[in-house]
């Protein structure tokens, strides 16, 4: 595990007194502008509107250039319908007028007056919004000789502590580009930013785990925050509700989405950022690290003309990217594929790929109905949560489309009562399913700083007790006489760890006659989990311990993921 960051040296007296002083002088300028802007509106007979508590639509804001908004003191607050409510800090300003009357050849307009730091305030949105198809969201840019230097200097979690450290303390861009370029970097998959009583932390999630990389000053995570809000389309002032937003990092060969969540504490802002890298799930199910006995008969299941495969497992097991990697082998010209998500994550080529938006009723159920009107022929559909979307699935199923989804359950053989818990008529479901995969991802050990041991004995009976039963068809490295196994020993390449990467282990049960006749009897956990132990199936467990004698992981990470079963 990383080791803790040193603690933060407290604030004096002394310091905390100039900042509350410092915050104070602020807000009285800030309250005296408010007053000048509301004596301004009575003289004009306008409405006054305060921009630090006003939402302000981005949609409406981009009709007017960020040269004309700067140079007229103004910006659209809101559209509706052909009139536009606009904020402007003097409607005598000769520039404010001409803007007003370029705008009248297509609008009407309703004039407010605001004060000069709310619009600041709001003009500082157009350097980091722009259009994006259909949807408006920030953008961080990269450049490509950036990138590079960056990626030089940044090659592990201690660089990046040095390099922000190392950086003025008012710099919330450049701090932002150290603190994404050092996660692309480390192949991060998440950005924490967490409040502390006198800063906050910036933290990343490598390999499912996560790391502490900097303190941050209580005056450069408002900046941060109040940035991170101005790319993501959020509302600046609000501080006590949830907000959700998203940014875009645009370097020169792809975008990368970034999906930011902020939520409220006791100390602050608290902010989660997922890093949506195309890169990421640009994987082939041979990548997943599938048994090749289980690769084999997976590319003959997923080539049918019709039945259900589910994947199971918990949020971040990997089962979104199981899914895509199914859809890129089944993809040709001569079929149609459609995908239901919640939301559209990743843009696959040659797909038709669909968004849930429950706000306006289209649901997983709705979007289920209206893609069958579609006539596709593979259907991909998010999660199943509940019984009118579980009956529709395994109706489509049934009706000549190849259906893959997914289910938050343990390990495979609970899809099965999850789905009947949910209302599923057992008698379809059996006739629907054609396998249940479960999965989850484990640390592989770093090949930068691997190292042989030879497996001590309790290891060894581990081993043995473990792949009991286990067919004679699984490729298993022969254990009888001793074996080596293989961890790391911690170096800059897996920020001493000892693992870099992740690889699945898995569970496969095909749904055979058998198990169909008992299905249909509405079976326990149990029953199944019985039946499976005479089928010659192959556990996580005993997938797990597999790739241990494969070097890829080892039993800590092992017991600690999937646990002993």
């Amino acid at each position: 595990m990383p080791k803790p960051l040193p603690k933060k040296v407290t604030k004096t007296q002394e310091e905390k007194l100039e900042e509350r002083l410092e915050e104070k002088l602020t807000e009285v300028v800030r309250q005296q502008e408010e007053t000048r802007a509301k004596l301004l509106a009575e003289k004009s007979k306008l409405p006054y509107v305060s921009l630090t508590t006003m939402p302000v639509d981005s949609d409406a804001m981009l009709l007017i250039s960020e040269k004309d908004a700067v140079a007229g003191k103004m910006v659209v607050i809101r559209k509706v319908e052909n009139e536009l409510k606009i904020a402007v800090a003097d409607p005598n300003n000769p520039e404010t007028k001409r803007v007003l009357d370029e705008l009248d050849k297509k609008y009407t307009h309703q004039l407010f007056i605001a004060s000069n730091h709310g619009l600041q305030q709001i003009l500082e949105r157009y350097k980091t919004t722009k259009y994006k198809g259909r949807d408006i969201t920030g953008q961080i840019e990269i450049s490509e000789e950036l990138l590079l230097k960056l990626k030089e200097e940044l090659k592990s979690l201690e660089d990046i502590k040095k390099k922000v450290d190392g950086m003025p303390q008012a710099v919330a861009t450049g701090v932002l580009e150290v603190i994404v370029a050092g996660a692309m970097q480390n192949d991060a998959s998440d950005i924490h930013l967490e409040t502390k009583e006198d800063g906050a932390v910036f933290r990343f999630r490598i390999d499912g785990v996560l790391h502490d990389v900097v303190f941050l000053s209580t005056k450069t995570y408002g900046l941060i925050i109040s940035r991170l809000k101005l790319m993501s389309n959020m509302v600046l002032n609000v501080k006590d509700v949830a907000q959700d937003g998203r940014f875009t990092i645009k370097l020169s060969d792809m975008e990368i989405e970034v999906r930011v969540s902020i939520i409220p504490g006791p100390n602050g802002e608290n902010v989660v950022m997922r890093l949506l890298n195309p890169k990421s799930i640009n994987l082939s199910i041979k990548d997943l690290g599938i048994r090749n006995d289980a690769y084999e008969y997976l590319i003959k299941e997923i080539a049918k003309p019709n039945g259900m495969i589910i994947t199971t497992g918990p949020t971040g097991s990997g089962k979104t990217t199981a899914l895509y990697a199914f859809l890129k082998e089944v993809t040709n010209p001569e079929i149609k594929v459609i995908t239901l998500e919640d939301p559209v994550e990743y843009h696959l080529a040659g797909v038709t790929q669909t968004q849930v938006e429950a706000d306006r009723g289209y649901t997983f159920a709705a979007g289920l109905r209206a893609i069958l009107r579609q006539d596709p022929d593979v259907i991909l559909v998010g999660e199943i949560r509940d019984k009118e979307t579980a009956e529709i699935a395994i109706q489509s199923a049934l009706t000549g489309h190849i259906v893959f989804s997914t289910l938050h359950t343990n390990d495979a053989a609970g899809a099965i009562p999850r789905f009947i818990d949910m209302g599923a008529n057992p008698t379809t479901l059996s006739s629907a399913l054609i396998d249940i995969l479960a999965q989850r991802l484990l640390r592989r050990v770093c090949k930068f700083c691997a190292e042989d041991y030879d497996a001590t004995p309790e290891e060894l009976e581990k081993i043995k007790k473990a792949l009991e039963g286990v067919p004679a068809t699984v490729a298993i490295p022969d254990y009888s006489k001793g074996i080596k196994l293989a961890k790391g020993k911690g170096c800059p390449k897996c920020n001493n760890t000892g693992y870099k990467g992740r690889v699945g282990v898995f569970e496969i049960i095909p749904i055979n006659e058998e198990l169909e006749k008992l299905i249909a009897k509405s079976p326990s956990h149990a029953e199944i989990v019985e039946m499976l132990k005479k089928t010659g199936f192959v556990s996580m467990y005993q997938d797990g311990v597999i790739k241990i004698l494969e070097k890829k992981t080892t039993f800590e990470e092992l017991d600690d993921v999937v646990g002993q079963r």
